[in-house]
């Protein structure tokens, strides 16, 4: 009987852990937007009052931000230093596709990182602060609109996941 009660258990916890596995990713996903727009706020104060030259700012950034960003800007600052003839866009694509396979950021997330490649693009701060302005408010229509799928989905995932584990048990028994 024993037994029982305990694959009881293990299939309960087993339901309600991939059920909040599901949910903590979601929750990821925002937190990882945010940290871009955290990036995007500092480039643009960065721009907009002390015109500094990149390589600067993402060293600045990549003290400030959390990990794996910093480490990300701190390569591409060192590959703009380096001085290969690259544009600072192709630089940044190049560093954002090796990311690829080798890092917990999701591939959506990781597309929107390459997308912010394509605000450097532009020649003068204010174009470039425009740009990086379109693109902050782009990042921030984002994190609502994933915001409130999580909130709708939270709730009917948890339920899922526990039915679930409850439906194994009953069938199981």
């Amino acid at each position: 009987m024993w037994q029982k009660f305990v694959a009881g258990t293990c299939v309960m916890t087993g339901a309600l852990g991939f059920g909040w596995s599901l949910c903590r990713e979601m929750s990821s996903d925002i937190q990882h937007l945010k940290l871009q727009k955290q990036i995007l706020i500092y480039m643009i104060g960065e721009i907009t009052y002390l015109h500094r030259p990149m390589e600067e700012i993402f060293d600045i950034i990549a003290e400030k931000i959390q990990p794996p960003y910093d480490v990300i800007l701190s390569d591409i600052s060192h590959k703009m230093k380096e001085r290969e003839g690259k544009p600072l866009p192709s630089l940044w694509r190049e560093t954002i596709c090796s990311l690829h396979g080798k890092t917990q950021i999701s591939e959506n997330v990781l597309a929107y990182l390459e997308k912010m490649g394509d605000c450097f693009v532009c020649e003068g701060d204010r174009m470039q602060v425009g740009t990086l302005e379109l693109f902050e408010a782009e990042l921030e229509r984002e994190i609502d609109r994933l915001t409130v799928k999580k909130d709708e989905n939270s709730r009917l995932i948890k339920a899922l996941s526990t039915l679930t584990g409850i439906l194994c048990i009953i069938l199981f028994l």
